[in-house]
């Protein structure tokens, strides 16, 4: 039966027998008198006990309560004799029984741990940890972080996380851990000796009070270095996210990107041309068009000079030119806001003009095709077009809109078709709109019993947009109907007012009780709308 008594080593405590503890405790006390009386002594004996106790946690399980003799000879055996640690030279015979025991602690090492190295660092310690971690050159990985950032912009979310996850090297436990080595008497007298040698070099050169004033400061300094880092990754995220807004503002303003509505080489050229013919004067519109550019632009400069001014540490202050840039920006927003309720006033008023097609044909079908489109495309849908955007253009000083409509009804009595031509349009006074529906130029031809209509119509460009339409209705008498022609998809057709997109070749008919209904067509789909059945073909 032993006696076992509680002791705290390495913030920890173990139930050791009496035997071992006398063991363990003249061994610390042999290597603590090589230590004498310097600064050092007790941050070393603290990493000693440190790891101590890892080793004693080891042994200690489940089925196994108390530190023995034999665990304490085992410590002894891997951390090294007291002797060993003794300073001054060495003979021959003694390095080589200390190499003999590096090699044995050497397979006793402890596992590399990745920690942010602050000592060496440039930032945040996270480069300078990766490249102990994997025995790179820290200038490599460097410039791997410098890469990522550049080519993708992950490098400066990867550092954020590092910099918050990997934890720092701070005490001599750590630093040993990081680089990988064995944490022993060897190692450790190595690092007390080179710090040693460090102070007295640092004495020597006259350097050695400057170099106590920065470790005093060291722990400010370190206190900081995140809110440094942190900043300086803000300030290149605003430089780059500004360059990059920078550059697509450029290419939205003065490319035919097509990113903008009406806006590309299907459709107005550039975005000045698209403001020339909304805004009623070139002046108008290219005040318009400088405004946008500085109500945007200025936010972006100044989103770039801010990142420049925090990665730099900038302190001048450019009040002038902030107080100057305010100015033209507020003055900006003030132009678009009049422009923009001028141009409004633009489409108070609304016309429309009927004109009656003739016809003269006795046949009970109409043939109704759309003619070949040269302007934009056969196989354009309107309906299948985002808000009409793909269907304006401007050539010379014509104004192509590819959206006429086609409207079916029925005719109260039983007489021939009749086709009417609807020309509407807004304008500022119910004249401006007259006059700008009269300049519609639309012109479709009529051969026996064929109808054939143009998929677009053209505006002077002078009259502007102005919300113009083409309206073709078709009034169809009891017992007669219509025959669609392959192009027709190329309108938006309705029928009494449900909108319905025909197929190919399909016949819409009146029968007796005035509805319409669809023939020779393979699936049908029909609704009851207001007591009114209407169909229409589904691909």
């Amino acid at each position: 039966m032993n006696k076992t008594i509680s002791i705290n080593i390495g913030g920890f405590v173990f139930n050791i027998e009496e035997n071992a503890y006398q063991k363990l405790y003249h061994y610390l006390q042999a290597i603590k008198k090589n230590f004498g009386d310097t600064d050092e002594r007790e941050e070393i004996m603290n990493d000693i006990e440190s790891r101590i106790a890892e080793l004693f946690q080891e042994k200690i399980g489940p089925n196994k309560e108390v530190v023995t003799e034999k665990d304490v000879d085992h410590v002894v055996e891997i951390m090294g004799k007291p002797e060993d640690y003794a300073t001054g030279d060495f003979s021959e015979d003694q390095k080589k029984s200390e190499q003999q025991t590096n090699d044995s602690n050497y397979r006793n090492a402890s596992e590399k741990r990745l920690f942010r190295d602050t000592e060496n660092a440039s930032l945040g310690g996270v480069a300078s940890g990766l490249a102990h971690y994997f025995n790179l050159d820290v200038t490599l990985v460097r410039i791997l972080f410098i890469l990522l950032t550049i080519l993708g912009g992950s490098g400066i979310l990867i550092y954020i996380i590092l910099l918050i996850a990997v934890p720092e090297a701070k005490s001599t436990t750590d630093k040993f851990q990081m680089r990988g080595e064995a944490i022993n008497l060897d190692n450790i007298k190595e690092h007390f000796n080179k710090l040693k040698n460090d102070i007295k070099e640092n004495t020597k050169s006259g350097r050695f009070k400057k170099g106590f004033n920065q470790t005093v400061d060291k722990g400010v300094r370190m206190g900081s270095s995140f809110v440094k880092a942190f900043s300086k990754i803000i300030g290149l995220s605003l430089i780059i996210g500004g360059c990059f807004a920078l550059l697509l503002l450029t290419v939205l303003l003065f490319d035919d990107s097509g990113f903008l509505p009406l806006v590309g080489t299907e459709n107005t050229e550039t975005l000045p041309t698209f403001l020339d013919i909304i805004y009623p004067s070139s002046t108008s519109s290219s005040f318009v068009f400088l405004s946008i550019i500085l109500v945007i632009l200025i936010p972006i400069i100044s989103i770039i000079v801010s990142g420049i001014k925090i990665l730099f540490k900038i302190q001048k202050s450019f009040k002038t030119v902030a107080i100057s840039s305010s100015v033209i920006w507020f003055v900006s927003i003030g132009i678009l806001a009049i422009t923009g309720i001028n141009l409004g006033m633009e489409f108070k008023n609304e016309t429309s003009i009927e004109y009656i097609v003739p016809y003269n044909s006795t046949n009970d079908i109409l043939l109704v095709d759309v003619s070949n489109d040269d302007k934009f495309s056969n196989h354009i849908a309107y309906c299948d077009v985002w808000n009409q955007s793909e269907l304006v253009k401007v050539e010379d000083e014509k104004i192509f809109l590819g959206y006429p409509e086609l409207i079916v009804t029925e005719k109260e009595d039983s007489s021939g078709f009749e086709i009417l031509l609807h020309k509407q349009s807004n304008g500022k006074t119910t004249k401006s709109a007259i006059d700008k529906a009269e300049h519609i130029n639309y012109v479709l031809k009529i051969s026996d019993n064929k109808l054939t209509l143009p998929p677009y119509f053209t505006v002077p460009k002078s009259d502007k947009l102005r919300n113009q339409r083409i309206i073709i209705e078709i009034k169809v008498p009891l017992g007669k109907k219509i025959k669609f022609g392959k192009n027709i998809d190329r309108l938006d057709i309705w029928v009494s007012g449900e909108q319905n997109v025909f197929k190919h070749n399909l016949d819409c008919s009146r029968n007796a009780n005035g509805l319409f209904s669809l023939q020779k067509s393979k699936t049908i789909l029909c609704r009851i709308i207001n007591s009114k059945v209407f169909c229409y073909s589904i691909k």
